[in-house]
């Protein structure tokens, strides 16, 4: 089910908008409502909704503020905008933010309607990239690597060998290949490089590394195997309005200490995802807090009792960005030899909620060595071998046996299976508990109830009935009553 949060000061609007919209031949379920943006912030960072429909101006906090500040944690959160006719320009800076639907007051029904089925769409196509790996396995995977080895050499340029050693294993070229690092002077680095990206594809050039930009120069490197393209490259540059300044062939180490000396004391340096066109800003100069949490998460990686890490490693990575948040994470576990299991997990992170779980996670020697390929397989042998057990429920499945943030567990069983967690569970238990009836039909209520998982007979009872459409006790006396039929039949 998909989940919605409104969010207008106007009480004419909440109380219409919730009657009037078929929210359940939608598919969607109306969650909340809130009265300000403050209230609504709340709500979303509670129950995390997949769609928020949202005033512009409302009071405490307004809709354009409500939306950077969800957005900065929660990526996959979608917006519809109500507005009046003289605020697009706040709407138009929504759109920066991802939102692209806009509409003006009073909405009418029907366009309120498909509005919510496009974006409906939208959130099911997202769940669909995410369950089937995509995020998991493309090109995210190194972004997060060369982020987190920027993240190390600049603000450590002593650990250049160190950073390239520990991320031989994992990174796009061998350690002593020689590369090309192509330097350039921009003026607007970000259509620089989306203007570039195409061009070196065409020349059918290998770019291992994404590139990077910072104070005004842009930094790419090819593996070119014939030195006459550079002429052409540097015409494609110089097209595109760059002015090639620098060309330097190394190792990967090489390179990487030419770029540190280059950046030098600058403010930041931003990495461009290829694939999304994603923009990560990088400080060189940590914070005297990211260096202790750091060295503290580190120690712990290496068995170190510290009991309040926890709860200080939270309200670090609560304060901060989804991105910069894992910037910062990247960085603390780089040296945990789960690190390629954790760059993996990095894409089904979606929100700080679920970085603090795999923060945790890691720790607690709980990121499996070999990340189960199929868990909802994994799960239902689980339950199918141990339904006796009291304590299963999805929080003890995620933390005991597949090692995933239970939010995520549950969106990922639903579509493989096409059924709640819970109600897999329970039809497991209640089928079993027939199978017993059908062969102890002497025992009481309470014992078979305790021999499928319930602890309790009456809560038992009405889980069996809401399954069966009897009471356990009429299941029982038909089982008995056909078992003595069947005695008499025997004897004649």
């Amino acid at each position: 089910m998909v989940t919605a949060i409104l969010a207008d000061d106007e009480e004419i609007v909440r109380t219409s908008i919730s009657k009037w919209i078929p929210w359940q031949e939608l598919g969607i379920k109306l969650a909340a409502t809130a009265s300000d943006g403050e209230e609504a912030y709340d709500l979303i960072n509670r129950i995390h909704p997949d769609i928020v429909i949202t005033d512009i101006r409302m009071p405490k906090l307004d809709g354009l503020e409500l939306i950077k500040k969800v957005h900065s944690k929660m990526k996959d959160t979608l917006f519809i905008i109500l507005s009046g006719f003289g605020e697009f320009e706040y709407a138009q800076t929504a759109m920066r933010y991802g939102v692209k639907h806009y509409m003006l007051k009073p909405a009418l029904k029907e366009d309120l309607i498909d509005n919510l089925k496009e974006v409906k769409a939208e959130v099911e196509n997202l769940r669909s990239s995410r369950n089937e790996g995509k995020k998991e396995y493309n090109g995210k995977y190194i972004f997060y690597l060369q982020r987190s080895m920027m993240m190390e050499i600049l603000s450590d340029p002593a650990a250049i060998s160190d950073v390239m050693l520990r991320s031989k294993r994992l990174i796009p070229f061998d350690s002593y290949e020689v590369l090309t690092m192509m330097v350039s002077q921009v003026l607007e680095a970000d259509r620089f490089v989306s203007l570039m990206i195409p061009a070196i594809k065409e020349l059918g050039l290998r770019m291992p590394v994404f590139p990077v930009s910072s104070g005004g120069k842009v930094f790419i490197i090819l593996d070119i195997s014939s030195l006459s393209l550079l002429d052409t490259l540097r015409n494609e540059i110089s097209l595109r309005r760059g002015v090639l300044v620098d060309v330097v062939r190394g190792t990967p180490e090489e390179l990487a200490r030419y770029f540190v000396r280059e950046i030098g004391t600058a403010s930041e340096a931003v990495i461009y995802d290829e694939e999304e066109c994603e923009i990560v800003k990088i400080h060189p100069v940590q914070k005297s807090t990211d260096d202790s949490l750091t060295q503290r998460y580190r120690a712990a990686l290496s068995g170190n009792a510290d009991p309040s890490l926890f709860e200080d490693m939270e309200k670090v990575l609560r304060s901060r960005s989804l991105d910069d948040a894992e910037s910062l994470f990247v960085r603390m576990a780089i040296r945990s030899t789960d690190y390629e299991l954790v760059l993996k997990e990095l894409g089904n992170v979606r929100s700080i909620d679920d970085l603090i779980f795999l923060a945790k996670s890691l720790v607690d020697h709980k990121v499996p060595r070999a990340r189960d390929q199929f868990p909802i397989e994994t799960i239902v042998k689980y339950i199918n071998t141990n339904f006796s057990n009291p304590d299963i429920s999805l929080k003890w499945i995620s933390e005991n046996v597949v090692y995933m943030n239970p939010e995520y567990l549950s969106r990922l069983f639903q579509k493989e299976m096409g059924q709640r967690f819970t109600d897999y569970l329970n039809t497991t238990r209640v089928d079993e508990a027939r199978k017993l009836m059908s062969v102890y039909h002497q025992s009481t209520v309470s014992e078979i109830a305790e021999k499928v998982g319930y602890s309790n007979p009456g809560y038992f009872f009405h889980i069996f009935r809401r399954y069966t459409g009897m009471t356990p006790g009429e299941y029982m006396d038909n089982v008995r009553k056909n078992y003595m039929e069947g005695g008499d039949e025997r004897k004649s």
